[in-house]
């Protein structure tokens, strides 16, 4: 029985202290900063510090890495690849050195490690990427809500960015649309932006929307988010409010670069609340209807109560005539 009783005991308060302590240390990993900018020249070394902090009640023994990565898909997020199997002319993870390779960081503990720097003489592009990431013995201690995680390797990500001289600066508008007709408002809003430049480009603006008398009704500034070189960076945005109707004007208007590139378009759209109309259209029938037929009604009553009153009148005639005769 005392057995029995010490298990319970356990299990309504010793497994979710357990449990507790166990997500504690899968999750306590950070890392600052989360990204890095710099810019630098051909030829120019540099150094930079990333600090690990490990917030868990026992130590973490992994490994400093560094790798190239790309952005593939149009949520901006990043992946570590292997520079031997792609060709990456932005490629910069052969140009950092880390202290150490191997650390253990001790519980409730930061661990900064130095990166060292050196950019070749011979750049061929003025953008150019990295991320130097720890990852730990235990893929699950990674914290994939700190930092910048990558698979199970918490990274940050370093972007350099080298003067080369004159770099290309282009970047186009590859999807802008909203449904031409919907029935109630916000209107959603697809926008997608495609960079073509040496480097990557955080486009700054707003969208807009105005009614058919051309006047603004809603506006919503653009997320400043990293636009990498040759990736395309979505953006979903709602405009207007519940209650709209007629056609509507939807504007974009971006600046990006280092010498004030432009972004703009126009689309279109038609807020038709059918389904209320029909309603309101069916509501109305129904009251025509219900007058008319009151109406009806009241002008047969009215026509059938005239009618007796004539057939009074005649018999009232009838008798004053037959008054008169006996009268005479």
């Amino acid at each position: 029985m005392k057995k029995f009783w010490l298990l319970v005991i356990f299990l309504a308060f010793g497994l979710p202290i357990f449990s507790f302590v166990n997500a504690q240390m899968a999750t306590d990993l950070s890392i600052s900063p989360p990204s890095v900018e710099i810019n630098a020249k051909p030829g120019e070394k540099t150094r930079i510090q990333i600090k690990f902090f490990n917030r868990s009640l026992e130590p973490v023994s992994g490994f400093i890495k560094k790798a190239d990565f790309i952005v593939s898909d149009k949520d901006g997020t990043p992946n570590l690849i292997d520079t031997s199997s792609v060709n990456n002319r932005y490629a910069a993870s052969k140009w950092l050195t880390t202290s150490l390779d191997k650390v253990t960081i001790a519980a409730n503990s930061p661990y900064t490690t130095d990166v060292f720097i050196d950019v070749p003489f011979d750049v061929s592009s003025c953008g150019h990427y990295a991320a130097v990431y720890f990852e730990p013995n235990s893929p699950e201690l990674g914290n994939k809500k700190t930092g910048s995680p990558i698979s199970f390797k918490l990274a940050s990500l370093i972007s350099i960015n080298v003067a080369t001289g004159q770099c290309k600066e282009k970047a186009h508008i590859s999807k802008f649309q909203a449904p031409l007709f919907v029935e109630n408002g916000p209107i959603p809003i697809s926008l997608e932006i495609l960079n073509r430049s040496d480097f990557h480009i955080s486009p700054q603006g707003y969208l807009n929307i105005s009614n058919i008398f051309d006047r603004p009704i809603d506006y919503k500034t653009l997320d400043k988010n990293n636009i990498f070189p040759d990736a395309i960076r979505r953006y979903d945005v709602n405009l207007g409010s519940r209650w709209m109707f007629g056609r509507y004007k939807i504007n974009f208007s971006a600046g990006y670069g280092k010498t004030g590139q432009n972004l703009t378009s126009t689309v279109y759209a038609w807020v038709f609340p059918w389904r209320i109309i029909l309603v309101v259209i069916l509501t109305i029938t129904l009251i025509i209807f219900i007058i008319n037929n009151l109406f009806k009604r009241l002008s047969t009553k009215e026509s059938i109560l005239e009618g007796e009153i004539e057939k009074e009148k005649q018999e009232i005639e009838e008798l004053k005539q037959e008054l008169r005769k006996k009268r005479d």
